[in-house]
C-alpha cells in the first residue's frame, strides 16, 4: 500500500480539530504522514495539534507555519514543498471527520481504474455537533473541464491525488500562487480535467462535512443566501477572472479540446452583457443541472459573469 501524505491546513479550528485528528489516526490505511500548516491561529488550535503530536510519537506529524494569505494559498504552499514530488497526497480540512475507510477506499479505486485519475467522494453533511442533516449531491453529468470552468464540485476535503497527478499539479503551482486563485480544490478540478486526467467521484461518502457559521462556502442548502449574494455581487465573476488568467497561461499543457473550450468561453464572456448570449452548453460549458445552466445565462445577461 502506498505512503500517503495528508495535508491539513488550520486556522482557529480548536473547536473541531480534535475529532478530525482522531479520525485520521483511526484510518484503516495505516501508512500515512500528516503535515499541518497553520495560518496564524489565535485560539487553542496549536495546543491541540501539539498534544496530538506528543501522544503519537511513532507517527511522522509535522507542524509548519502557513503563508497567512488564506486557505487556498495555505494548501498550495504546502503542496509546493519539494518533499512531495511524486507523492500520494490527500487534502484534509480542520473541521471535518473522516470515516475509517476514506484513504483505503480512495487508493483501491484509483488502482482499479485505468490511466491517471484523481479521487473525490460524496460527503455526509452534519451540523456543528456532527448530527447528520443531509448528503452532498450525486452528480449525474460528466466531471469535465467544461463543467470545471463554472462550477467547483470536487470537495477538497475528499480529494486524494496519486503521484502522476501530484507531479503535474506541482509544475502548475507557481502560476496559481502568483494569480491568487480563490479555491485550491477548484484549481485542482480545472487543471487536471483540462490536462486530460480522469476524475473518480465515489458515490459512497467518506467524510462527515461539518456545517457551521465559519464555513467558507458550505453546502448549497445551508449556505444558500451566502451563495446568492456572491453571485449577485459579481464575486463569482471575479473568481472566474482569476481562474481564466491562470488557465490561459497554462493553455500549452491543456488538451486540444480543453483549449478550444477555454478560449471559446473567454470569447463568450467578452460579448456585451446586453446581448442574450448563446447557451453555454453550445461551447461545451455547463453546470450539473439545467437550472444551473439557466443561471449562467441570467448572470451573463446581468453582467455578473
Amino acid at each position: 500500500m502506498p505512503h500517503i501524505h495528508i495535508l491539513l491546513c488550520t486556522k482557529n479550528g480548536g473547536s473541531y480539530i480534535r475529532a478530525q485528528l482522531q479520525s485520521i489516526h483511526a484510518q484503516t490505511h495505516r501508512d500515512w504522514t500528516l503535515w499541518i500548516s497553520d495560518d496564524g491561529s489565535t485560539d487553542d488550535t496549536l495546543a491541540c495539534v501539539n498534544r496530538f503530536i506528543v501522544a503519537h510519537p511513532d507517527r511522522d506529524i509535522r507542524l509548519v507555519t502557513g503563508p497567512g494569505q488564506g486557505c487556498a494559498q495555505n494548501f498550495m504552499t504546502l503542496l509546493a514543498r519539494p518533499e512531495l514530488t511524486r507523492a500520494w497526497v490527500a487534502f484534509a480540512d480542520q473541521d471535518d471527520v473522516w470515516m475509517p475507510h476514506k484513504l483505503a477506499r480512495a487508493v483501491d479505486m484509483i488502482w482499479r481504474g485505468t490511466g491517471a485519475q484523481i479521487y473525490a467522494s460524496r460527503s455526509i453533511y452534519t451540523d456543528a455537533a456532527l448530527n447528520p442533516i443531509g448528503m452532498s449531491p450525486d452528480y449525474q453529468r460528466p466531471f469535465g473541464f467544461g463543467n470545471a470552468l463554472v462550477q467547483n464540485i470536487l470537495r477538497g476535503n475528499t480529494i486524494v491525488l496519486p503521484p502522476d497527478v501530484t507531479e503535474f499539479l506541482a509544475d502548475t503551482l507557481p502560476f496559481a500562487l502568483d494569480a491568487g486563485i480563490p479555491f485550491h480544490d477548484w484549481w485542482v478540478y480545472q487543471t487536471v480535467t483540462g490536462a486530460g486526467f480522469d476524475v473518480i467521484h465515489d458515490a459512497k461518502p467518506g467524510v462527515l462535512y461539518r456545517q457551521h457559521d465559519n464555513n467558507l462556502l458550505g453546502s448549497n442548502r445551508t449556505h444558500a443566501g451566502h451563495r446568492a449574494a456572491i453571485l449577485l455581487r459579481a464575486v463569482f465573476a471575479g473568481w472566474i477572472d482569476r481562474n481564466l488568467r491562470v488557465l490561459s497561461d497554462l493553455s500549452p499543457v491543456l488538451t486540444g479540446q480543453s483549449r478550444r473550450v477555454l478560449f471559446d468561453f473567454i470569447d463568450w464572456r467578452a460579448q456585451p452583457a446586453s446581448d442574450w448570449r448563446a447557451a453555454p452548453q453550445s461551447i461545451g460549458v455547463y453546470r450539473q443541472t439545467l437550472g444551473g445552466d439557466f443561471a449562467l445565462r441570467v448572470l451573463a445577461r446581468l453582467g455578473k459573469l
